[in-house]
């Protein structure tokens, strides 16, 4: 079918729901292949390197930078940052040359700042090649941009031979800019999914089909609905902006800001800083949407102030692995792979945000109650009034960042694109910090620039995956894949509900040991949500369900990202961090259940009472969940204890009165006899 200019517009128009990302800027320190951690610190304000880490948690390093290669570096980082700064304001030129810039900045970069070989990183023969494949890049690059509308216009389905070569090329470098950005495991699944289309007649099983000439291959992918599709529409016009305008909160001092918020709400509490880290991670990631960013940026303060305190290494990296993880769903802004989401639903944003805000909640306090019961069940106390901050001053010197939460919430309830409201967050607090800012933090033009240049280099890691995501789907589409995975799940699990969800438990899991959240829930949108759908599920919650489990590899080992990033600045056992952080966030495993079996957690489309039930049954849960899993309610409690709260949990998640009510009374009983025992165990010792 021919693909009209108006048609492409059609889909381009489509996605347009946005898809928010910060990432900031990280420092490698130092890889040993020998040790099994990396050790990150955060960069200093003002560098311009960014070490950027593979899905695996290893470092694809960046080449030390030769004298003659900064300033190019430095130059079209910043032209990358001012122009999706621009364009988020004030609207684009036109979709070939948003998408098409994009691209080539990303590569540009990736070719300046990423080695072919991480043994020879300043090889002399690697930089020419490094130079004929940029410049093989921009010719490809700018060759799309130019001929697209001619394509689009004449040629569909007949393409000539500069069409065949251009593409590729651009297929070929795809796969390269991704292999040395984020490792191998993408760019093997682009390359299989390429192989899988190509070689159909000769497959097995559900991957055979009838087949696509190598013509037809390159077209699809170059001109129709691959490299240049969907993903790079939705990274260029809403991952940019958002990454600027996390590069403006990170220059003007918000993560200060908020680690020192939530210190001075909850750093007296026993167990405090592990409540810092929840607090903190929660707002930070809030507006953020990378899990290992948001490590990252509040782990650096957060992680050592609970091992001061007493927490293990171990556990004080799970608890910022898991806190951060949260800030991926949590309302206003809930990460990329939200606003994709709402856009293959054709949900409203806002729609979205409600029905996440019940889930997100719960996760945040099944980690709060279980750091603060660990606390308890160690005696561990928390901060010293001396080092906590007055929650007064600490507003007094940064109130515009709290209320830069509410500036988005309020542009999305308004209904304004994705891309406007960052350009709109990014102003204010541009705005607000020359105004109000405090002195060393104020935004000079040096600063502004040096921001505009960090969400250009921090791009990278989510850009150099938008070609090969490209070849994925559209390998997915040419081929039917999805559809017929689909098929053998429903088969396999014979239309049982429960088994499904386990089975996409473990395909996300193993999805996303490569991948990004972003890119795993495509994955599973396209494998595992129609069948789904097909076994009953309302498709936003089908989609919903996906949405979470895409975030389960930053806390499962043995893959947990985020873990790992943790374990980095803690000192601990990587896969210790990442058990620990696996039990921390274990609401998130029973979250996808509820938005089958129990959608009134999901509010939208249900009345008050409906939606009471659903909190006061889920509340009583969480707790019982958090005194389960650290084994502490007013006292310690014994196993036989802990299976009661088990029990407890599970027949408060189901969705019945009668099994409520029954969960509710042995809850209520271990907690009476913990209340009683532990009157007991006091008058003994006073005696």
């Amino acid at each position: 079918m021919a693909l009209s200019l108006e048609t492409f517009s059609t889909i381009f128009d489509a996605v347009t729901k946005g898809t928010p990302l910060l990432f900031s800027r990280i420092n490698l320190l130092r890889y040993n292949r020998h040790h099994s951690r990396d050790f990150i610190q955060r960069q200093p304000r003002g560098s311009n390197e960014s070490g950027l880490y593979t899905n695996k948690g290893n470092p694809m390093k960046t080449r030390p930078q030769a004298d003659f290669l900064k300033k190019p570096v430095t130059i079209i980082a910043a032209l990358f940052g001012l122009y999706y700064f621009i364009t988020s304001g004030f609207g684009i030129m036109s979709s070939e040359a948003h998408r098409g810039l994009y691209m080539l900045f990303t590569f540009m970069l990736c070719f300046l700042m990423y080695p072919a070989s991480q043994k020879k990183p300043n090889s002399k023969l690697l930089y020419g090649l490094d130079a004929l494949l940029l410049l093989l890049s921009a010719a490809a690059i700018l060759y799309w941009t130019f001929q697209y509308p001619t394509y689009a216009a004449r040629r569909v389905g007949l393409p000539n031979n500069l069409d065949i070569l251009f593409g590729a090329v651009m297929i070929l470098l795809s796969l390269e800019v991704t292999r040395r950005t984020m490792g191998y495991t993408l760019t093997i699944l682009g390359a299989v999914m390429l192989a899988q289309v190509y070689f159909g007649p000769i497959l097995p099983g559900i991957f055979q089909h009838g087949g696509v000439s190598f013509s037809r291959l390159v077209e699809y992918n170059y001109f129709i609905d691959g490299i240049f599709g969907t993903i790079v529409a939705v990274y260029a016009t809403y991952v940019m902006p958002f990454l600027i305008f996390g590069a403006f909160l990170q220059t003007s001092g918000a993560g200060d800001f908020f680690i020192d918020l939530a210190s001075s709400v909850a750093g007296k509490v026993p167990g405090g800083p592990a409540l810092i880290s929840v607090i903190g991670s929660a707002i930070f990631g809030s507006i953020s949407g990378s899990p290992v960013a948001n490590v990252v940026a509040t782990g650096t303060f957060t992680i050592p102030m609970m091992k001061k305190v007493g927490y293990s290494k171990e556990f004080s990296g799970a608890v910022e692995a898991a806190a951060s993880t949260g800030g991926s769903f949590l309302p206003p802004v809930m990460g990329a792979a939200a606003f994709v989401l709402a856009t293959i639903t054709e949900t409203p944003y806002g729609t979205i945000m409600i029905m996440a805000v019940l889930p997100a909640i719960l996760y945040y306090l099944s980690i709060g109650l279980q750091v603060y019961f660990q606390a308890r069940k160690t005696g561990l106390k928390g901060l010293e009034a001396s080092e906590v901050p007055s929650t007064r001053a600490v507003l007094k010197r940064g109130w515009y960042f709290a209320l830069t939460i509410v500036v988005v919430g309020l542009l999305i309830a308004l209904g304004y694109s994705p891309s406007v409201i960052a350009f709109g967050g990014s102003v204010f607090v541009v705005v607000c910090n020359i105004l109000f800012g405090a002195p060393q933090d104020k935004l000079t033009p040096r600063k502004f620039i040096q921001s505009l240049e960090t969400a250009g280099t921090s791009s990278l890691v989510v850009g150099s995956t938008a070609g090969t995501l490209g070849l994925v789907m559209a390998g997915m589409t040419m081929t039917g894949l999805g559809l017929k995975f689909s098929s053998v799940l429903v088969s396999v699990a014979g239309n049982n509900l429960f088994l499904m969800i386990l089975m996409v438990i473990l395909i996300a899991t193993i999805i996303g040991m490569g991948t990004t959240i972003t890119a795993s829930y495509i994955i599973l949108s396209i494998l595992a949500a129609p069948s789904l759908i097909m076994a009953g599920v309302a498709p936003v919650n089908a989609h919903l369900l996906c949405f979470w489990l895409s975030m389960s590899s930053n806390l499962t080992p043995p893959v947990c990202v985020a873990a790992f990033a943790a374990s980095s600045i803690s000192g601990g056992n990587p896969m210790k961090t990442g058990l620990h952080s696996f039990m921390l966030g274990i609401f998130m495993y029973l979250m996808p259940f509820a938005f089958v079996y129990v959608p009134q957690i999901l509010i939208v489309g249900y009345g008050f009472f409906e939606i009471a039930e659903v909190v006061l049954s889920y509340a009583f849960a969480t707790v019982a969940l958090a005194a389960t899993v650290q084994g502490w309610l007013l006292r310690k409690l014994h196993v036989s204890l802990r299976v009661l709260t088990l029990v407890a949990t599970i027949l408060l998640a189901t969705p019945e009165l009668v099994t409520d009510l029954i969960g509710l009374a042995i809850f209520l009983l271990v907690l009476g006899y913990s209340f009683w025992k532990r009157g007991q165990e006091r008058r003994v010792a006073a005696v």
